[in-house]
């Protein structure tokens, strides 16, 4: 008897407690003003998967938003002036962190201005890749996710790591290359016109463009980078 009361009370007081936290984290929205923290590429506002797909338009870093809630791996938002609610989804397939993570991955309190955090902290040439959108030579790793946003942590866990994984879709992906925490190498893998076969172009120090085909076949994996 004695045990099932502890059971209970125990259950109980985790109740209360996630109620409690939940209660908190939801209480921390209303009145704060958020940023973007990275370039957040969307084709579908309310569908904005944790994958990071490099296609669509963007909403560029240092958007002011307003955030709505968190809720089943959801982060639902709307930039200041837009009617429109943007969702980004952390993504089962793609993403081996919490949902509270990715919110501080890619939002922040701190605005985007001269002299504040890392985005002024960047060479001019990083600047104008940033808002670009684009990698470029060069680019030092947290420039390179000012302007691409994280790589999806299933093939990228860490980010000490010198190669970083992108994607624009399912089968085409973009392998950035890092020496000294400068990129050095940029790879961008496509199908081609043969079945079977990958192409692959890289592009060297100093932009050197190379073409050459890599006799893979498709990874299965790709099927998993997005539920259509």
């Amino acid at each position: 008897m004695k045990v099932k009361n502890k059971i209970l009370t125990g259950f109980i007081l985790t109740i209360i407690l996630i109620f409690t936290f939940s209660s908190l984290y939801a209480s921390g929205f209303p009145g704060k003003t958020y940023y973007t923290k990275v370039n957040i590429w969307y084709e579908n506002p309310n569908n904005i998967l944790s994958t990071n797909y490099h296609r669509g338009k963007i909403l560029p870093i240092g958007t002011k938003v307003k955030i709505h809630s968190i809720k089943d791996r959801n982060i639902q938002f709307t930039p200041a002036g837009s009617g429109e609610l943007f969702t980004l989804k952390n993504h089962k397939k793609t993403s081996t962190i919490s949902t509270d993570k990715l919110f501080n991955r890619y939002f922040s309190t701190e605005e985007v201005k001269p002299g504040v955090g890392d985005y002024y902290q960047a060479t001019e040439d990083d600047l104008n890749n940033i808002k670009k959108g684009i990698v470029a030579i060069g680019m030092s790793k947290k420039a390179v996710i000012m302007a691409y946003g994280y790589p999806p942590t299933h093939k990228t866990p860490h980010l000490t790591s010198d190669v970083w994984q992108y994607w624009y879709a399912r089968v085409n992906k973009v392998n950035v290359y890092f020496k000294n925490d400068k990129v050095f190498k940029i790879e961008t893998i496509g199908l081609a016109p043969y079945p079977g076969i990958i192409k692959s172009d890289v592009e060297a120090t100093g932009g050197t463009k190379k073409n050459k085909i890599k006799e893979n076949k498709l990874e299965e994996e790709d099927e998993e980078y997005e539920d259509e």
